[in-house]
């Protein structure tokens, strides 16, 4: 099916419009799909693979995604897991037209039902892939708890409204003995809660030149900004802080704002510190630092 420049033109507008403002239905038309794949599948894939890489030392054989869409996640997960097995939630039948074409069908099997009434199997990693925020189940939430094995993922907008959805998903999961894996150091309140901040990060990708012409974007590359919790079923011990923005590289010193077990900090690194002045300077947003500062 082919449609014209203008009208992708307007559906990337309506579903950026509606992607910002959480609004739902969030697909309407034909037209809306293939807006998707054209703008927001690429965005998608780029913030899930920056997810995952937080825990790509863990083995991980199986993952349940609810809310698959085309099956974004897989394309993002199976790159960093060989031999990974999903199951793919999808309620968009056109979506998993699609999906079938894109996946495996000896390691992905696509689910159609009402994922309300759907009981849902162990799976190492359970996934709500910009999905938690349109759905806001709790019931649905405790049963996609009970069948994570290792861990429980939510990536949302990393806009006010997705920030929010976030939480409330983390605080629930916490209540459940969760343990924050990512992006929190801690698994206190988010010190940002009470503020008119909101955590969230972003990731830098290239467009194709049909994607920026939908846009109407004159720069070759974009930034997604997503927010997210990795939630652990089993306790893990971290010590790390987070850099919530670009560090600010000044003459002879760097200024960083992180999220330590502290709560928000903002520290000064000086050329003295020649091995750590180094280190940090090869840092961004949403990066760890391990050593202790």
């Amino acid at each position: 099916m082919e449609f014209s420049q203008a009208e992708i033109k307007k559906a990337a507008q309506a579903l950026s419009e509606r992607y910002r403002l959480g609004s739902t239905p969030y697909l309407r038309s034909p037209q809306d799909r293939y807006a998707y794949l054209l703008t927001r599948y690429p965005a998608t894939k780029a913030a899930l693979h920056r997810v995952f890489q937080e825990i790509r030392g863990f083995s991980l054989g199986t993952m349940l995604d609810i809310g698959a869409g085309p099956g974004t996640s897989w394309e993002a997960a199976q790159e960093i897991w060989n031999g990974l097995s999903a199951t793919l939630v999808e309620r968009d039948r056109d979506f998993v037209e699609i999906g079938l074409k894109m996946t495996p069908a000896d390691r992905v099997k696509w689910v159609t039902s009402d994922v309300s009434k759907l009981p849902l199997e162990a799976h190492d990693l359970v996934l709500f892939s910009y999905s938690w925020g349109e759905i806001l189940d709790f019931s649905l939430l405790d049963r996609a708890w009970q069948a994570a094995g290792q861990f429980l993922v939510i990536v949302e907008p990393g806009t006010p409204r997705g920030y929010k959805s976030m939480l409330k998903a983390r605080d629930y999961c916490i209540s459940k003995k969760g343990t924050v894996y990512a992006p929190c150091p801690h698994s206190l309140t988010c010190p940002l809660q009470k503020t008119s901040e909101w955590c969230h990060f972003g990731v830098r990708l290239e467009r194709s030149e049909d994607h920026r012409l939908a846009k109407e974007g004159s720069l070759g590359f974009e930034d997604e900004k997503y927010s997210y919790v990795i939630l652990s079923k089993h306790p893990i011990e971290t010590s790390f802080s987070r850099l919530l923005k670009d560090p600010l590289r000044r003459k002879g010193h760097t200024i960083m704002t992180l999220c330590s077990k502290n709560g928000i900090e903002e520290r000064t690194v000086t050329k003295k510190n020649k091995e750590f002045y180094k280190q940090i300077n090869k840092l961004k947003w949403g990066d760890k630092i391990i050593n202790k500062v």
